[in-house]
């Protein structure tokens, strides 16, 4: 008999979107928000005797369905998922001659190319385990939050083509021996300098994709997402009041290069050690004033606003592991 604990999230990458393909992969999905988008289109006429809408007035028409992974950043494995959630990527490079490879993911002008199908194991309180495939999987946010007491956590929104039970469930395949990023291998740096006062970092992407691309077509299977607007990257940083530059970088306006950099303890080989590393080359401090407190230090918190440089990505997520492919 199954329980909680046999529940599971795997992926697989599409060759074609909307194409079901049998997941490769397994992560541990800390949340399961993933729901059916359901239209109900009804008719309504003078009739005589009529109480409320009638039973036989209506089309229940499926539009899809949303969900998203949230789960802490590992040192390795993860290029598979990160591999089209940006925009661009360069797969994994062998560092000399030793077991390290590094890959990089990127933003770019057009969004996400590619798609994914996940699956998302469910089981009932009879024991049975049901199978939720969700095809058609394109990102359409991805957000990183860094907190004391808690490792580098990732979560990536997604809009699905279709929520469906007719395919076979996979088996649950994970990537042994990983290790996520506690905050104690967290280091922060401002205009290439180490940041000593942060208690907290966050970066929220906003790829603005069109995700309700229907036609008049014959059929309610809509069209894959595309950028339809400018995205919206921002951050924060909360931090104590150690000195009043905080607070003067956002009165002045001035653009910075912001990096949160992730570095494992146990090197993979020589000097090489696994890292996940995001770089924003320009980020506009959008506030604010330093508070003070009766029970507390004194703390700043500092919103920011991703900025396009005009050369190269606005966001580039750099990565170190033992991953010869994503």
């Amino acid at each position: 008999m199954a329980s909680i604990f046999d529940q599971a999230l795997s992926v697989g990458l599409e060759t074609t979107y909307g194409t079901p393909v049998a997941p490769t992969r397994s992560y541990e999905g800390q949340s399961d928000d993933w729901q059916r988008e359901m239209e109900y289109i009804t008719s309504q006429g003078f009739r005589d005797g009529m109480q409320t809408t009638r039973g036989d007035r209506y089309e229940n028409v499926s539009l899809g369905a949303t969900g998203s992974v949230s789960v802490d950043v590992l040192n390795k494995g993860m290029g598979l998922i990160l591999q089209h959630s940006l925009g661009a990527s360069v797969a994994p490079a062998q560092v000399g001659g030793t077991a390290a490879y590094t890959a990089s993911f990127t933003t770019n002008d057009i969004g996400p190319a590619g798609s994914y199908t996940w699956q998302m194991l469910r089981t009932s309180t009879n024991g049975t385990v049901n199978c939720f495939t969700y095809e058609g999987c394109k990102a359409t946010n991805l957000d990183f939050e860094m907190a004391l007491g808690s490792n580098l956590n990732m979560t990536i929104g997604f809009d699905a083509e279709n929520e469906q039970i007719a395919t076979s469930a996979a088996t649950p395949v994970y990537v042994a021996a990983t290790s996520p990023f506690p905050y104690t291998q967290a280091a922060i740096e401002l205009d290439n300098s180490a940041v000593v006062n942060i208690t907290g970092a966050s970066v929220s992407l906003d790829l603005a994709m069109k995700t309700d691309r229907r036609f008049l077509k014959g059929a309610a299977t809509k069209g894959e997402p595309l950028r339809n607007g400018v995205p919206a990257y921002t951050g924060s940083l909360t931090a104590e009041f150690s000195s009043m530059a905080d607070y003067n970088r956002f009165v002045a306006g001035s653009n910075h290069k912001l990096e949160l950099i992730m570095t494992g303890t146990t090197a993979i080989a020589a000097s090489n050690f696994p890292f996940f590393h995001i770089t924003m080359p320009q980020i506009r401090f959008e506030g604010a004033t330093p508070v003070a407190s009766l029970d507390d230090l004194g703390s700043v918190e500092m919103p920011f606003t991703i900025l396009d440089g005009g050369v190269g990505a606005a966001v580039t997520i750099a990565t170190q592991s033992t991953d010869t492919a994503f």
